[in-house]
């Protein structure tokens, strides 16, 4: 009696909790996508972005169109970091420089937008896909033919976006670091602006492959359900 008492119940709290999960997510998605369009917007439009970098290098208004370079592309001006506060014997080296200015023109105001997109679409598209699993989940289950299909795409996003957004930023940054030097920057500096997440790019390959054991299960679902 205990049993057939508590399990509606306990049924009855999965289904709320998976309903929660899924409007958390429902959320989390137009947030991030507002966000992402506002970023682009305000880059266009030369105003910035929010929670952009402060220079240190300059007093004056924060940057409003700026590019991260790695050390390959710091050879003109030098990688050697000298401070006063090293101790003796001790050298090192840039990691990286911050190029930024504060009145942008045209040209790198969407240059600038364009470093944005690809980072921006990547993680829009996988809190959409995150979005559809959720629902999916709370309408029909976790072990279902269309949940393991979302957790595939998911995977498949994750690990062929993730590196198509690492090359696309490289390109966009590249072409905004032209137009911020005066020096030449040639494509041969391509490799050394782009790079990808390892962790992204691992938990893409996991979600693969637990779509697959989704699916395994959902079909050995189907079938005890047939013989019932």
């Amino acid at each position: 009696m205990s049993a057939s008492t508590t399990t509606p119940h306990s049924r009855l709290q999965r289904l709320a909790t998976l309903d929660r999960l899924a409007t958390a997510a429902t959320w989390v998605f137009w947030f991030f996508a507002v966000l992402t369009s506002l970023q682009v917007m305000l880059a266009l439009t030369r105003s910035g972005v929010l929670f952009g970098p402060a220079l240190n290098s300059q007093p004056g208004p924060a940057p409003r169109a700026w590019v991260t370079i790695a050390p390959p592309l710091l050879q003109r001006a030098g990688t050697v970091l000298i401070h006063s506060g090293l101790a003796p014997g001790v050298g090192a080296s840039w990691n990286g420089a911050i190029l930024g200015t504060a009145h942008p023109t045209a040209g790198q105001a969407l240059a600038f937008a364009i470093t944005l997109l690809p980072a921006g679409l990547l993680r829009v598209g996988t809190l959409y896909l995150v979005m559809r699993l959720a629902h999916t989940v709370a309408r029909d289950g976790v072990y279902t033919v269309q949940a393991a299909r979302l957790v595939l795409y998911l995977g498949w996003w994750l690990l062929a976006g993730g590196l198509v957004a690492g090359l696309a930023e490289g390109l966009a940054r590249l072409n905004l670091l032209s137009l911020l030097v005066t020096w030449h920057v040639d494509w041969a500096h391509w490799p050394a602006s782009w790079g990808w997440s390892w962790p992204v790019e691992w938990f893409g390959l996991g979600l693969v492959i637990f779509a697959r054991i989704m699916r395994i299960s959902a079909g050995m679902r189907a079938d005890l359900e047939g013989t019932v």
